[in-house]
């Protein structure tokens, strides 16, 4: 390579040219047009899920005590095996009394929130963790038998919404 004084004044009115000038402008308003269609596109998206959030908590049901107070008691009764079922009691009050909360011995409350929910206390209702586990768990086995849904999720998913 020549780096001679001759070369490198060629070299330098080259890159300040005219022409360079204008393809490097050019590019740089290509590149701010493609930044600013990202941006347009990225808020467009974020007011659509805004949007569509909206009208699914506008078009819910009221949520009240009664209407997650579970309205249809079933039980099952197995032979002493455990795998025969004998019979399915389904009528309202089968062998099933309502309790409330504080009839609930606390032992029995933390043991049902140990099992079903563990982060219960750590989340508002909705446990990000869990579904994330969930979907990597179903995404790496092809099996999505993994449980992601809250008790507050199962409570709503089960008496708000029956037929889902």
């Amino acid at each position: 390579m020549n780096y001679g004084r001759k070369k490198a004044s060629q070299k330098q009115k080259k890159i300040t040219s005219k022409s360079t000038m204008q393809g490097k402008r050019v590019g740089v308003r290509l590149f701010k047009a493609f930044l600013l269609c990202l941006v347009v596109i990225a808020v467009a998206g974020v007011v659509g899920a805004g949007v569509f959030a909206k009208r699914i908590i506008d078009n819910a049901p009221e949520v009240t005590p009664e209407s997650v107070k579970p309205q249809g008691y079933a039980t099952s009764v197995y032979a002493d095996d455990g795998t025969t079922q004998i019979q399915e009691l389904v009528t309202s009050g089968s062998n099933r009394v309502y309790k409330t909360i504080d009839e609930i011995p606390k032992d029995l409350q933390h043991a049902f929130v140990a099992i079903e929910d563990e982060r219960f206390y750590d989340h508002n209702g909705i446990d990000l963790q869990g579904i994330a586990r969930a979907a990597v768990v179903g995404l790496t086995s092809g099996n999505f038998s993994e449980g992601a849904s809250t008790l507050t999720q199962q409570l709503i998913k089960n008496n708000v919404f029956p037929e889902f």
